[in-house]
């Protein structure tokens, strides 16, 4: 379910934009959020015909990006969600969505929060909430009860590197309950627009990594272990 459709997070790495370019309209991605004010009144339509199942908040875009605070629509559709008894699962890169615990039934609700770097997340998502803000966000969740976990991804070669043991420690004192690990889309131009915004000595250890066959999988074989020490339970993607 995704209230709204563009993302005013701007991060480079997003592949969105290169799948649905026939409905962006010449628009540059970060720049628009379309509004989908009907929403609630579809879903409530919707519902009607729903007894059981499972509803990821959001896949295409974030729920709980910065105009959410003024139009609520994620928060009328969680309400709708948690009174029919369905289960939701929530990602976001926002802390926003502990203004909705109260919402949020601790047998039907999880919570996770994208971080993909904690060093050098303003260069690639420049208008997100702090990595350190949304974990502690996570925490709280974690505290009231709420299954939660950390979407590491995409994993960015070269970036993520000498950050793997950081991003997985915070994820465990966050008490998240589990981690979901995803590779790099590097669909249309996203290795370019990356490539852009890292700086020179970054740049280097980027496209070294980059085109290197055994990188993914010994940064799969590295994540693994940490989580094995840390007692995380793991779930890649790839």
């Amino acid at each position: 379910m995704n209230p709204y459709f563009g993302c005013e997070h701007s991060c480079v790495y997003c592949y969105v934009p290169r799948m649905m370019s026939g409905r962006l309209r010449g628009r540059a991605w970060g720049s628009f959020v379309e509004v989908k004010v009907n929403i609630p009144k579809v879903l409530a339509s919707e519902l009607r015909r729903v007894s059981r199942g499972r509803v990821l908040v959001s896949s295409i875009t974030d729920p709980y990006q910065p105009i959410e605070r003024s139009y609520e629509l994620t928060r009328s559709c969680l309400e709708l969600l948690a009174s029919k008894g369905l289960e939701v699962t929530i990602l976001t890169k926002s802390s926003l969505f502990r203004r909705d615990l109260d919402l949020m039934d601790e047998e039907k609700f999880e919570v996770g929060v994208t971080v993909t770097t904690v060093k050098s997340y303003r260069e690639l998502e420049p208008l997100s909430d702090p990595p350190l803000r949304r974990l502690e966000a996570l925490r709280e969740a974690s505290e009231e009860g709420l299954r939660t976990f950390v979407f590491l991804g995409p994993l960015i070669p070269g970036v993520v590197d000498e950050e793997l043991d950081e991003i997985l420690e915070l994820a465990y004192n966050a008490g998240a309950s589990y981690v979901i690990v995803d590779k790099l889309n590097t669909r249309g131009d996203v290795v370019e627009s990356i490539a852009r915004v890292l700086n020179e000595r970054v740049l280097g250890k980027f496209f070294e990594a980059l085109s290197s066959k055994a990188w993914l999988e010994g940064a799969r074989s590295k994540i693994a272990r940490i989580c094995d020490r840390l007692r995380l339970q793991c779930d890649f993607c790839f």
